[in-house]
């Protein structure tokens, strides 16, 4: 299971070994999410940032981008390639996901509402991913919208188990049933390398889990 250690010990790495393997999923992910000029973003677990340009490019200079992380290591590879971009509206916050509320943000002079919620590798790794979830959609606008890519592979064969090792993470959660449960319209886009990876969108929360 999750442990910051483990991703600060391989985030020296892990843009090399992940970048290009996720790239397109990324950019499908965020096309599909309709993210207009000034629109405020928060990324669960946003790692190094690797959708920090593709991002801000929609949000324009007037868009503001809040990630949130708990690996220091993983937050010093994604505050480096802010100022290679010399990115100026992008806030980082080392924290733990778990903690996220409206007064989390509050107590950071920062404005709880958002118009994008995304959540890429993250539900798959963090615990009590359930509540996280719900906590994320209590922080969108009215009419926002969450996006999430994962991994969802219900087998535990040899595939499963390596994934889970390398990622710290439990790829048996059925997070796209989870998200039906709170999302009046979430729905599955597309899915990638052979099935066990899936790219979702879905619009407010509809109703208590």
């Amino acid at each position: 299971m999750f442990s910051k250690n483990w991703y600060d010990l391989i985030a020296i790495i892990y843009d090399g070994f992940t970048f290009w393997f996720y790239r397109k999923m990324r950019k499908d992910l965020i096309e599909n999410l309709d993210i207009q000029q000034g629109d405020r973003v928060l990324i669960i677990a946003c790692g190094t940032g690797q959708s920090f340009d593709l991002i801000e490019k929609k949000t324009g200079k007037q868009g503001e981008i809040i990630g949130i992380d708990n690996s220091e290591g993983m937050l010093r590879k994604a505050r480096k390639r802010m100022e290679k971009h010399h990115w100026t509206n992008i806030k980082l916050i080392k924290a733990d996901v778990r903690d996220l509320s409206r007064d989390f943000f509050i107590q950071r002079d920062i404005n709880p509402e958002f118009d994008i919620v995304l959540a890429e590798l993250a539900f798959s790794v963090i615990p009590s991913w359930k509540k996280v979830m719900q906590t994320s959609l209590q922080l969108l606008k009215q009419g926002g919208k969450t996006g999430i890519l994962d991994w969802y592979r219900p087998k535990n064969d040899l595939l499963t188990r390596i994934a889970n090792f390398l990622a710290q993470a439990d790829i048996t959660r059925n997070i796209p049933q989870y998200a039906r449960q709170l999302m009046q319209d979430f729905k599955i886009i597309k899915t990638c390398f052979y099935g066990n990876i899936f790219i979702g969108t879905g619009t407010n929360k509809a109703k208590s889990p």
